[in-house]
């Protein structure tokens, strides 16, 4: 990553940053993984705003779409300043904070920004709105633009800087009435990805019916029963979404045991064995490096660390050390995944999507990932709503894979076949489109923002 200094000429889009903020109300900047962008350009507006003698009423928020993201990139940034956190650069985020009286850079959620103004109804006194990840289209995140286009008539001196890594930045410029875009060239590693046939094809591993049957705890009788009935039965909407991209590839190039593995490969198990094979590999044959590898909820997180710690390699705390990522976690908990580890103890973090965007392990060379995510959808039947794995789109994919290039090259197994990733959505579904808006509704209501 490229660190914070006086002057920074390896990054020549500073001067035209700070040039087109000073001269439009909204920009949109996307960049590639690892260009410095949440990180550099809140501190960059920070000194231009010293500079030229307006520091003292500066005051710049940052949004995270997650609480870890809002508490780990304050960290980062207070450590390039070489500061305490606290001092000029802070964090809110719910029940939690550290900011002194004057911090003029203030990271926190979407979340938090959203109840300040329900008392500060025009954010009084805050210069420049920083919204990060925007590419997720969360319901808080989406809400929130809306918000601030009514927003920003009232407040001509207000700023506002939307980015993302991976972004469809027309449509977000569209939507500001032709604000201006830029683009950040990246500074990640290269990754070398490899899909499931390259997996097979490598590690020799065979995929069956009955090794593809997740191990879920305490109730593994039941839902062992129920994955092993969807083998026979009609197919379940991530199978099917697939269905059609499995049936037109063509594997005649790999070997003949890795075609017959990919014949009975089920969309619907995370694959609990075939994770452990491809750790086992890991630590047995690659180089130095932790491991991250992403999961679809806690309850999997769970069942698959007590899975790998009953293995005689993986489960051996001379050798491994196992830890999780879950936003329902504790952030004392949740730090320790960014602490390097001495001697040959392999760091394996087994983590949910949250670890897509704006964390950087240093350490991390390898990426496991399964493709899946929860996500909050509309049961029609039930008149409810409820979260339920679904697969991720491309822009997520490219997201996981990038964790492993930050600081030196990595690699990335994807454990699903490359024509299934050919046949992800190119981004996710926005959340204000498949989920009840009951919520949304009285959160409106209580703004008082309109009808």
């Amino acid at each position: 990553m490229l660190e914070f200094r006086r002057s920074l000429p390896a990054f020549k889009e500073k001067d035209a940053f700070l040039k087109v903020i000073s001269d439009n109300q909204v920009i949109v900047v996307s960049g590639e993984t690892g260009c410095g962008k949440t990180t550099q350009l809140p501190q960059y507006i920070l000194e231009s705003e010293t500079e030229a003698g307006r520091g003292a009423g500066c005051n710049i928020i940052c949004t995270q779409p997650r609480r870890i993201s809002a508490m780990s990139v304050s960290e980062r940034v207070a450590a390039e300043r070489g500061e305490k956190l606290g001092e000029s650069v802070g964090y809110k985020v719910r029940l939690e904070g550290m900011k002194g009286r004057d911090t003029p850079l203030l990271f926190c959620t979407t979340g938090v920004l959203l109840r300040r103004l329900l008392v500060d109804r025009t954010l009084n006194g805050v210069t420049h709105v920083v919204v990060d990840e925007i590419h997720e289209r969360g319901m808080n995140e989406d809400f929130f633009l809306i918000v601030l286009k009514e927003l920003l008539p009232r407040r001509p001196d207000l700023r506002l800087i939307l980015m993302s890594a991976t972004l469809n930045a027309e449509l977000f410029s569209s939507y500001f009435d032709g604000a201006p875009t830029m683009h950040i060239p990246g500074f990640t590693y290269p990754v070398r990805a490899s899909f499931l046939e390259d997996i097979l094809e490598v590690t020799g591993y065979r995929l069956n019916r009955y090794n593809q049957i997740d191990d879920y705890g305490q109730e593994k009788t039941w839902k062992m029963q129920k994955q092993a009935l969807a083998f026979r039965k009609r197919k379940s909407q991530i199978a099917s979404a697939v269905e059609d991209a499995l049936e037109v590839a063509d594997f005649h190039r790999y070997s003949l045991r890795t075609r017959e593995s990919l014949s009975c490969w089920c969309p619907d198990s995370l694959g609990f064995n075939l994770i452990e094979h491809v750790l086992s590999h890991i630590v047995k044959n690659e180089r130095p490096g932790a491991v991250l590898v992403f999961m679809t909820g806690w309850d999997d997180i769970n069942s698959l660390k007590d899975k790998l710690q009953t293995h005689p390699l993986l489960g051996d705390p001379s050798r491994v050390l196992l830890l999780a990522c879950h936003g329902s976690m504790a952030s004392t908990e949740q730090r320790l995944i960014f602490e390097n580890l001495e001697g040959a103890v392999r760091k394996i973090v087994l983590a949910t999507n949250i670890s897509e965007t704006s964390i950087t392990i240093d350490d991390v060379v390898f990426v496991v990932d399964c493709g899946k995510a929860k996500e909050t959808s509309y049961d029609a039947l039930n008149n409810t709503p409820c979260l339920l794995p679904s697969w991720i789109s491309k822009a997520a994919a490219r997201q996981r894979r990038g964790r492993a290039g930050r600081v030196q090259p990595g690699e990335c197994y994807h454990l699903y076949p490359r024509c299934v990733y050919d046949a992800f959505a190119d981004y996710q579904l926005p959340e204000l489109l498949r989920t009840p808006l009951q919520s949304l509704c009285l959160q409106i209501k209580s703004l008082q923002i309109g009808s």
